[in-house]
Order: C-alpha cells, then structure tokens, then sequence
C-alpha cells in the first residue's frame, strides 16, 4: 500500500509530453563524490534501515532485501551533505523516495523511475488535477554503506552509467531476448528500436544498433553483450563505501560481480546501499502548460 508522501502523489506522468521536456532540461552527467560519509555515519546509516521507526522490507526471489523507510530523516540528519552533492535544488524536492537494499547479486541493465502500475494507482488518491501534481523526476543517489566479502580485500565491482537517459517508466532492458524468471518488478523490454533515447544534456540520440565498445564490456561489464547493442557508457565508479553516485533519475545503469580479470570473479558475498531520490518542480512555462491542460487556471 502507498504511503501519502511517496513521490508518486506529486508528479506528473512520466511519459507526459511535458514531463519528458522538464526531465529533459535539468539532464547532467552522472558524478561520484569521493568519501562523503564517514565510518561513524556509515555505520548509523545501514543500521538505521533496522532501527528506523518506520521500516518495510520485502523480499526478491533472487534473495535481495528491500527496506523502505523515511527517507526524509535521512535527508535532514546529512542535509548538508546531500545538499553539497546536489545543489540547492535538493530541498526543494516536496519528498524524498528510495530504499534500502542488500542483494546478493549484481543489477543488471535498468533505469529507477517510477513504475507505471504504481503511479496508476496513486491516481485514485491524488487526481492529475491535484495541484500538488507539478514534479518530474530529477536525480537519484546510491550510496554504497558495506561490502560483504570472504576476501582480504573489499572489492565492490564498479557501477556503469549509461550514455542514454530513457524518459519513461521504470524499466529492465534484456535486449535481444527475455532472461526466465528475472528478479525484478520493473517493465521488461527486449527491443530499443521504440525508445527515444536522450544524453547527458538533453539532446536526443539516433536509434542505433551498433555494438558496444568492447574494451569497455570486457573491463567492467558481465551483463550479456547483447543487451549493449546501441548504448554507450557515460561513466564508471567503484562501488566504494561511503561514496555516492549521483545520477539522472531516468539514466541506465548497471552493476558487476567485481573488477573484472582477476579471480575469484566475484569479489563480494553481499553489499548494501541506499537510493534516495528527487524530484524537480517543472520550469515556469511548463507548469503553466499544465496546469492549462489541467484546467487549474481561472
């Protein structure tokens, strides 16, 4: 069940003409901030995922463990330090959504919006013509908090951000064809070719097939080399505890078992991390657009 401050009560839908053009405009490239929290709120952080006075886990077949909490009082106790990362903007999102995760398992290819499903039955609660309805997605972080592992050495693997920003609902992306019993609630695509593709500054990309850099697969990437068909990678970060990654909400995205060529091929047990992500309010023209389409202006 929806809780009243989720993201999904405030936004527009995201396949919206003007949710596209809002998400569009405020496109960045992906950026990693080194060492942003300590040990001491490192360890505050994934314990609080257990002591929080509101928490939901759930459970993925794949054994991934998924707590919601309030993410809000997470923002504020590190409101400084978020706000250093993000900019000005950070507070000004109406709420702040995202979870808590501990996955035995590398994430394959995806993009973290809002599931269309979701979205639809907020709907019920928080009409379109709601006029707290006046927010896109905007930017995402992951901040990694442990790495489990039986190895002298922590080794997290690396997390891939994508060239291409898809402006739409949630989604895995299995290219070529669909992998059984996927651990994901996402939207599963296997062709590209229907998807308009955005970069870094909002500019749209040609719809292409071509293959992959394959330095770059055979450095950081175990996802098949099929799903790459078309995409380019922006940046590469090591999964290293205490050092967010900030993205566009709507970028592609995906994790390895460890870094690559050297054995054992996977260097972790388990890790975890937690999502938090923003919203954006739409530029002036925009919400004037929409809240014509709405009807909300005399």
């Amino acid at each position: 069940m929806s809780t009243p401050n989720e993201p999904g009560f405030y936004m527009l839908p995201m396949d919206h003409p003007i949710a596209i053009e809002n998400v569009r405009r405020h496109s960045s490239k992906a950026d990693c901030i080194e060492n942003l929290f300590n040990e001491d709120e490192l360890d505050w952080l994934w314990k609080n995922a257990f002591t929080a006075d509101y928490n939901k886990p759930r459970l993925n077949k794949n054994g991934t463990v998924i707590i919601d909490v309030d993410m809000q009082k997470i923002y504020d106790r590190y409101k400084d330090k978020f706000d250093a990362a993000l900019g000005p903007l950070a507070e000004k999102s109406p709420t702040i959504g995202g979870n808590y995760f501990i996955t035995p398992q590398q994430y394959g290819l995806h993009m973290d919006a809002m599931r269309e499903k979701g979205y639809n039955g907020m709907l019920e609660t928080v009409p379109l013509s709601h006029p707290q309805r006046k927010y896109t997605t905007w930017k995402n972080i992951i901040t990694p908090l442990w790495i489990g592992s039986h190895l002298d050495e922590l080794d997290g693997g690396q997390i891939v951000f994508f060239e291409q920003r898809d402006i739409g609902w949630a989604k895995v992306y299995n290219g070529g064809a669909e992998t059984k019993n996927i651990a994901s609630i996402y939207e599963i695509v296997t062709d590209y070719s229907h998807i308009q593709f955005y970069d870094r500054d909002g500019k749209p990309l040609p719809c292409t097939t071509e293959p992959f850099d394959k330095e770059t697969f055979d450095k950081y990437i175990n996802t098949p080399y099929r799903r790459l068909a078309g995409l380019n990678a922006e940046s590469v970060f090591d999964w290293k505890t205490g050092s967010p990654c900030i993205f566009d909400a709507v970028q592609l995205h995906a994790t390895n078992e460890g870094t690559k060529g050297t054995e054992p091929r996977k260097k972790w047990n388990s890790k975890m991390g937690l999502l938090m992500t923003f919203m954006i309010e739409l530029d002036d023209d925009l919400l004037e657009q929409w809240q014509q389409e709405q009807g909300l202006l005399q």
